[in-house]
């Protein structure tokens, strides 16, 4: 058989190594079967070689299996989707996607008539998105809480990078643990080949101002109440790069007049001409195990004792995937920064793993706190900026008793607890009491509340894990629903495509569309203070001193990031403005599926509009945030605002900055800026979202905006 009937991907030594295993059948009895050296069999599954098309043929007749002769099938050239790896998940749901887009394509390419055509471009999009992300295997597991809540320790305990023979409890964990401050910063595990970490080192820019941060407080006024707060991990860090300690700092600051001197030498003790390496890996010749390096060396890395790196921004660390075998996915698991009091939880990063879709964000409480006040603020972000459907598909409340807390409670009665069960129960429900103020649009309870007690006696750690993939799985089965809806409809307008009826449904359902449309063309939208809406309030419950370290940046902490805020609001403010008009739009189609013929003959239709509706609408919310960054923030970065408010000083600071930004909002200069960001807010609005669905119905009356 020729070789080109076949497209071998990278993965096919290790595919038939798996079919090949699931046979029982030894790489000798291949080897035996193809008449080569049991090298060569040894070879191909290691990736070294690759198979041609008349030895993968032989290999699967070798194999024997049903499952090893789909495998050959599988490996012909898919036309249209990207071929999936074969051991995804949803490979049949693809290949039906793939045969559905070529029986489309006919129907496109033929002189079909116009309402018959826009349906299936819409169709054919939304079946390219769905199977998109279906035919990747790759998901992120983020964790996020706040600071000391014990999410370290969960996570090593969770993906196994744990030293078992310590004795001590809070050595077993690889990455350092302890009572909170430890991680300086963002930490990822995910697969590789072998051990390594890989350092994404902070810009020189913003280490000078961590070393500005920490001098200054050094030498700040008593008379100030709002000095930069330098965590304790960074200060720690700082210190051991330099080679001081807190006593010998001290002396060292008293030996200077100024804090720009001290500032100086610190930069010069740092010696960051040296610490330029970004990467490091086990050497088989090491004198300690794989794990026991991997603690040493980050160790060494996050306390600022390894001489040859900088000051981290995030740290992978890479494992061997076997670490991950229980995953039919290809996971990434972030640690990120905890959450602190003194500043906010409406972080870039945070908002980041949660509006990626391919990330599952674990929200971390103690067990006595929960849900912590941290996670309390973020969840009624992500529901006032229109994304409380994500908290179904993608958030667990991750409950973390520490020790004996979760009996030390009382059940309805008043009666101690008499389980870890019960405690867990009463608990839950607590919980879900606390969100259901805010929680609207789901139910509380399809969001998974988990729990977890680090110490080995108390938790089988396998439980947890499982549900995680479980709750991937779900997200997946989600996008399997979608894509399986679009297949059908697609397999509909082909089987309808010369009935009178379905287009007489077809011109009911766009005629309700096209009234309601003209409407809303004609009604601009209206936007309110985007800065009032969650700069101004953060900036009320943040740390003064956080205020000021963020001053000193022009706005641009990881931990108060003015621009991201600003943008979150105008998020906020766009959700407001067409909430309405979203939900009546579905309220006319959900009218529309009761007529009997648009049911027969339209159902499909309207699943597939309701579908981009909401994808249109997130499309739309996530531009008027990133709009809005870039419109304010090329003029706000150099505004003389942020060195007005560094002379700023007194128990009056956190709302004299308060009052300069409303100031600097309001002030007739900016007004150019707030026209500029409704106008193209406006216009976003006109064509991203009433704009595709006028494409979708072929409205031509439309009003121009």
């Amino acid at each position: 058989m020729s070789n080109s009937i076949y497209d071998v991907p990278n993965d096919v030594g290790k595919t038939l190594s798996d079919l090949r295993k699931a046979a029982k059948k030894k790489q000798a009895d291949i080897a035996q079967s193809l008449n080569v050296a049991q090298s060569h069999i040894s070879r191909i599954e290691k990736g070294k070689v690759t198979p041609t098309g008349q030895e993968l043929k032989e290999y699967v007749k070798a194999i024997g299996t049903e499952e090893a002769q789909y495998y050959l099938k599988f490996l012909k050239p898919w036309e249209i989707l990207k071929r999936p790896s074969f051991r995804n998940p949803q490979r049949d749901e693809l290949w039906k996607a793939e045969t559905s887009l070529k029986e489309l394509q006919k129907l496109i390419s033929e002189d079909a008539p116009d309402f018959l055509i826009r349906q299936a471009e819409m169709y054919d999009k939304r079946v390219r998105e769905e199977a998109e992300y279906l035919t990747s295997i790759e998901h992120s597991i983020a964790y996020a809480g706040p600071v000391g809540v014990g999410k370290t320790t969960v996570v090593c305990k969770l993906t196994g990078l744990v030293i078992p023979q310590e004795k001590q409890f809070n050595r077993q964990s690889v990455l350092a643990v302890g009572f909170g401050r430890i991680t300086v910063c963002e930490v990822s595990i995910r697969g590789g080949d072998k051990f390594g970490i890989r350092v994404k080192p902070q810009s020189l820019d913003e280490i000078n101002k961590l070393v500005e941060d920490l001098c200054t407080s050094n030498y700040n006024d008593s008379e100030d109440k709002s000095p930069e707060t330098v965590s304790q991990e960074i200060q720690r860090l700082i210190f051991n790069m330099a080679g001081l300690k807190g006593e010998s700092f001290a002396e060292l600051a008293n030996q200077h007049s100024n804090s720009d001197t001290l500032r100086l030498n610190v930069s010069e003790m740092l010696k960051l001409q040296e610490r330029t390496r970004e990467e490091i890996w086990f050497e088989e010749t090491s004198n300690q195990t794989e794990i026991e390096w991997l603690k040493e060396t980050f160790k060494q890395i996050n306390y600022g004792l390894h001489k040859e790196f900088s000051v981290p921004q995030r740290i992978d660390i890479i494992i061997p995937a076997e670490f991950f075998q229980s995953s039919p996915y290809e996971l990434e698991v972030i640690d990120t920064r905890g959450l602190d009091k003194d500043g906010t939880a409406v972080r870039r990063d945070l908002m980041d793993c949660l509006n990626d879709q391919r990330t599952l964000t674990i929200f971390c409480s103690r067990f006595k706190d929960a849900p912590s006040s941290e996670i309390y603020d973020l969840i009624a972000n992500l529901i006032q900026t229109g994304s409380e459907q994500l908290l179904k598909e993608r958030v667990i409340i991750l409950v973390l008793p520490h020790n004996d807390e979760a009996y030390n409670g009382t059940n309805d009665t008043g009666e101690p607890v008499d389980s870890k069960d019960e405690a867990y129960s009463l608990k839950r429900e607590e919980v879900r009491t606390a969100l259901k103020s805010l929680v609207k649009g789901i139910n509380v309870k399809d969001i998974p509340i988990l729990f977890f007690n680090a110490k080995p006696e108390e938790h089988n750690p396998s439980d947890v894990p499982r549900m995680i993939i479980e709750k991937l799985d779900n997200l997946r089965c989600t996008y399997v629903q979608r894509l399986s809806s679009s297949v059908e409809a697609i397999n509909i307008l082909i089987r309808n495509q010369k009935e009178k009826n379905a287009r007489e449904a077809y011109e009911k359902v766009s005629k309700s569309l096209e009234i309601f449309l003209n409407d809303y063309h004609k009604k601009p939208l209206f936007f309110g203070s985007i800065h009032q809406k969650v700069l101004i309030p953060e900036m009320r419950k943040t740390h003064s001193g956080t205020l000021r370290a963020t001053i000193r940046r022009n706005g641009t902490l990881y931990k108060f990031d003015v621009y991201f805020l600003l943008g979150n609001g105008s998020k906020s403010v766009a959700w407001n403005a067409t909430m309405s008009i979203f939900h009546e739009l579905k309220g006319i189609l959900k009218n529309l599926s009761g007529d009997s013929l648009v049911k027969e003959y339209a159902e499909s239709f309207i699943t597939q509009i309701l579908a981009n509706w909401d994808e249109w609408h997130q499309e739309f919310l996530a531009y008027s945030e990133q709009i809005t960054e870039q419109i304010f923030r090329p003029t706000l970065i150099k505004s003389p605002i942020w060195d007005k408010c560094m002379f700023l000083k007194g128990s009056g600071f956190r709302n004299d900055v308060i009052l300069a930004f409303q100031v600097w909002f309001n002030a007739a200069e900016q007004r150019h800026l707030h026209d500029l960001l409704n106008s193209q807010i406006e216009k976003a609005w006109q064509e991203k979202v009433l704009g595709q669905l006028d494409n979708v119905i072929g409205n031509t009356t439309k009003m121009s905006t």
